[in-house]
């Protein structure tokens, strides 16, 4: 039993933050990046996206109505009025979703007239496509993580947000840094069922979200080792030494590829400098001193030292971030000999 109970929690909290990942990744594909103190408005828009659908389905199936409402405590003088309360949040709450999404961009950006009502009218569609990428993680997610503990596999997510347009690039350069740790890959097309949130999302979004999602998901599949490349998380898993090494190789490339390891639109614009900098373009110190300013919270802050961190690693006399280095090569014996004599040479003629 307590094994059973310990799969269970384990598949539980890696469900939350794919769920997680997978939310961030829908609302940057539909509203862009959002700054880190408009993020209470996300929460509320993922809420109103989950209930939404319920309320619809209560409506159709009376049974599952009073299913749900039998865990909750209603008083007899408003029981007459579920239905019609119902009736409203159908109508109301993608309303809401549209109402909080213009709520989003910065203060100067945000819809107004004709484009508002657009705005909040284009909840309906939102909120059926969050709907359907947090409900469909919360189907995949699990299953991926069984499949990896029958074969007793290790699994792990690593959170990044791929730049529209720059998918293929990220693989390309996910590839080479695997092949660098002498982790062999080839790429194939991933499942048809980790493409879905993003065709769902292509169809509902628009022409501007169509064209942020790839056409096809890929995965880098090795011997004892698979990965699985979602624009908002990278699904690794493997025996646990291979994992191992594909993970420190990974995040070491990810600081230099075309992705975002954070989430906020403060922490990216930061991203943003460190690339710059990596190339000479920047100041270190003054990223420094930014970050040590700001008021990120903890697990953005610590993403963004370490970047730093390998940033200053890379741009150092060393030029790598790479755990070990190579030596240089030692002249060849004879060039010694000859380079000692000349040394003597010198030496004997008073040099």
């Amino acid at each position: 039993m307590l094994e059973i109970g310990f799969i269970f929690a384990f598949i539980g909290r890696q469900l939350g933050r794919v769920l997680t990942l997978a939310f961030n990744w829908a609302t940057i594909l539909l509203f862009g990046r959002v700054p880190q103190d408009r993020q209470l408005y996300l929460s509320g828009m993922a809420l109103t996206a989950l209930l939404w659908p319920i309320v619809l389905a209560g409506i159709a199936f009376p049974s599952l109505a009073t299913f749900l409402l039998g865990f909750f405590t209603v008083p007899d003088w408003a029981k007459p009025w579920v239905r019609l309360v119902m009736l409203v949040l159908a109508i109301v709450l993608p309303l809401v979703n549209g109402a909080l999404s213009a709520r989003l961009p910065e203060k100067g950006l945000r819809p107004r007239g004709r484009a508002l009502v657009t705005t909040i009218l284009r909840g309906y569609p939102n909120s059926l496509a969050l709907f359907v990428v947090l409900v469909w993680m919360m189907v995949v997610a699990p299953l991926g993580q069984i499949r990896a503990l029958l074969r007793r596999w290790e699994a792990a997510h690593v959170p990044i947000a791929v730049k529209p347009g720059r998918y293929d690039v990220v693989v390309r350069d996910l590839a080479g840094a695997l092949e660098r740790a002498d982790i062999g890959v080839m790429r194939r097309r991933a499942h048809w069922a980790y493409e879905l949130p993003g065709k769902v999302l292509a169809v509902l979004g628009g022409e501007t979200v169509r064209a942020l999602v790839p056409a096809e998901l890929a995965e880098l599949v090795g011997d004892g080792f698979e990965m699985t490349l979602h624009p908002m998380d990278l699904s690794l898993v493997g025996h646990k030494r291979t994992l191992a090494h594909a993970r420190a190789a990974i995040v070491r490339e990810l600081t230099f590829t075309e992705a975002y390891q954070t989430w906020s639109k403060e922490a990216q614009a930061i991203e943003d400098r460190l690339i710059k900098a990596a190339r000479g373009e920047d100041d270190l110190d003054a990223i420094g001193n930014e970050l040590n300013e700001r008021d990120f919270d903890f697990e953005e802050w610590e993403i963004l030292y370490r970047l730093l961190l390998q940033v200053r690693l890379r741009v150092s006399a060393t030029g790598t971030d790479a755990l070990e280095t190579v030596d240089e090569l030692k002249p060849a014996l004879r060039e010694r000999v000859v380079a000692a004599v000349r040394v003597l040479a010198g030496q004997s003629n008073g040099h």
